[in-house]
């Protein structure tokens, strides 16, 4: 135990200083439970709003390119803000950013540790990151623990990823990245269009709000997260050219596989490594990965052009059947997208159109209208496939590959006075067979979410879904004074459910103090219910309810001065540690 605890010592040098860990807002945790619902990891989600309030957005030398791709503000908010500094010039402070159509003085509150409102910077400044963090389960032998390293002067960045799992030996995973001015080396992501060709990276899911149904890639970027296998490891470089910009990239990526006589029968994405069977498996094949990307953005439009092309240096020995007759290849593969994003006015058009090597088709189009911003909408459609293969692709599916199938996502958001509602509609259609499922299965999912707000910040949503089954929820949040905070949630169905009550003391800047106390009762594993859950910094935790059970989890901040911040995580499952030191560069 005391072990863990020194292992989880965290260093952090740098020049922003230190922010306080104020708690993902609402819509993050929204975003957070749909993806573990869906069966996806929220971990570069996560780090990706955590890296916002570490360094904040800011708002007088954001781009429109890095508005849309913050995940903060909607199409309306956008656009307000770059009208407002073509008339009247920069957003000195928060009360101001309060008088921009489109921002509420709550909905500033919820923004304000991800932004700020300085003058753009001429340079990047020093900074240097040395983070490590444990977890130990209790019922369990040995303990998980993380190392980051992130160094940053001009336009140097070095960046260092260390991780182990229970009984893996050390060192499990190691990442280097590098990047120079244009240039890239060690591992590295890659995002373009809308992720039909290529989008190694985690995405801001589209099942939440209109505004995120449509993608933004950034092209290539250091990698700094601890999944074992959504990277690529070569050498890439971007550049811009006016209105033109070209990134080229190649890989010589390590994967885990089963292996027999020079042909892989099955790849294995968890990073699991400590059995016999598991370290067999680990970096048994390696993949070869070739791409490039071409675009023009001028004015409001972008148009791109991506090309990718790989090979594993193992034959194809896995076993043909029905529900993957069609995602197997051997030898060289690749796919070509072709990737547009436009604005008109309050509508924006979205899309992408793709083919793989035997010329199977891959679209995807949409339109986001925001008129105003009480009311926004998405509608986004997509035809894959059967026989389309991306082994890199990310764009929006409801299978863990971009293939078979033929579906359609509508979203609406609605603000009237204190009351907000939301609805999003999803169907799919199946064409081909799928593991466990014959030929021709359809899908349909929705949710009617309703909110209401209060005066002292009280919030109350109501919430119906069906997926497989009917689910309903009932939460609240309830402000108490300037310290205290109340938090409950009902969620569940005809099959059972779950129940939360939780309590948040922040009396200042020194201690910050969360509890929470949860009951569930399904009848199994079809009928679990999800909840977030407040973590230590650069964690996550969502967790799935079933069966008959109660639990509950402490987590205390505590900061004596400006520059030293500790967290305890303490649960019926696992304790956690977290230490932060500020030192200025």
């Amino acid at each position: 135990m005391v072990g863990s605890g020194i292992l989880s010592l965290f260093l952090f040098f740098s020049v922003n200083g230190v922010q306080a860990q104020s708690g993902l807002p609402r819509f993050v945790v929204d975003q957070i439970e749909a993806r573990a619902e869906d069966g996806a990891s929220a971990e570069d989600l996560v780090a990706h709003y955590e890296e916002l309030l570490a360094q904040p957005l800011n708002l007088n030398a954001a781009t429109r390119r890095e508005l849309e791709a913050s995940g903060l503000l909607t199409l309306f908010q956008q656009e307000s803000i770059l009208a407002w500094r073509e008339r009247y010039g920069a957003i000195r402070s928060a009360a101001e950013l309060a008088l921009v159509e489109g921002f509420t003085s709550d909905v500033v509150a919820e923004l304000c540790p991800f932004l700020t409102f300085g003058e753009p910077l001429t340079e990047r400044r020093f900074s240097n990151t040395l983070s490590l963090k444990g977890k130990k389960k209790w019922k369990q032998p040995g303990f998980s623990f993380t190392a980051k390293e992130s160094f940053l002067w001009k336009q140097l960045e070095v960046n260092a990823v260390l991780d182990n799992d229970p009984k893996e030996r050390i060192p499990d995973f190691l990442s280097l990245s590098a990047r120079y001015k244009d240039w890239y080396a060690g591992d590295f992501t890659a995002r373009f269009g809308q992720g039909l060709v290529v989008w190694k990276s985690f995405s801001l899911t589209a099942y939440g709000s209109p505004s995120s149904a449509a993608r933004r890639g950034n092209g290539l970027q250091p990698y700094r997260s601890t999944d074992e296998s959504n990277y690529f490891r070569g050498l890439g470089w971007s550049h811009r050219f006016g209105a033109w910009s070209a990134s080229v990239f190649c890989s010589r990526n390590a994967l885990d596989a089963r292996v027999v006589d020079d042909a892989y029968t099955s790849i294995a994405t968890d990073g699991l490594h400590a059995t016999e069977a598991e370290r067999a498996k680990r970096h048994a094949m390696h993949e070869y990965v070739i791409g490039a990307n071409v675009a023009r953005e001028s004015g409001r439009w972008h148009f791109g052009v991506t090309a990718v092309a790989y090979r594993y240096d193992k034959h194809n020995g896995r076993r043909v059947q029905d529900y993957n007759r069609y995602q197997q290849y051997d030898g060289w593969w690749g796919n070509l997208g072709f990737d547009w994003y436009g604005s008109l006015g309050s509508l924006r058009l979205y899309g992408e159109a793709a083919f793989d090597a035997h010329l199977a088709p891959a679209v995807l189009a949409g339109a986001l209208w925001s008129p105003s911003y009480n009311f926004e909408t998405s509608l986004t459609a997509r035809c894959y496939a059967p026989a389309y293969i991306a082994t890199h692709a990310g764009a929006h599916s409801t299978l863990s590959s971009v293939s078979n199938q033929i579906g359609a996502m509508a979203s609406a958001k609605l603000i009237q006075g204190a009351w907000t509602f939301l609805a999003d509609l999803e169907y799919v259609y199946y064409p081909w067979k799928r593991y466990r499922t014959e030929a021709g299965t359809q899908q349909l999912k929705g949710r009617l979410s309703v909110s209401r707000s209060f005066r002292q910040g009280t919030v109350v949503t109501a919430q119906l879904a069906y997926g497989t089954m009917w689910k309903g929820r009932l939460h609240a949040d309830l402000p108490l004074g300037t310290a205290w905070k109340l938090s409950a949630r009902v969620e569940g169905g005809l099959r059972g459910g779950a129940c939360y009550a939780g309590v948040r003391w922040q009396p200042g800047r020194h201690w910050d103090l969360a509890a929470r106390v949860t009951v569930w009762a399904t009848d199994g594993w079809d009928s679990r219910v999800y909840f977030y859950e407040m973590n230590v910094p650069q964690s996550y935790a969502v967790e799935p309810y079933y069966g008959k059970g109660a639990g509950a989890y402490l987590v205390v901040k505590y900061a004596p001065v400006r520059q030293v911040a500790m967290w305890l995580k303490l649960q019926q499952g696992y304790v956690s540690y977290f230490v932060r030191i500020f030192i200025p560069g």
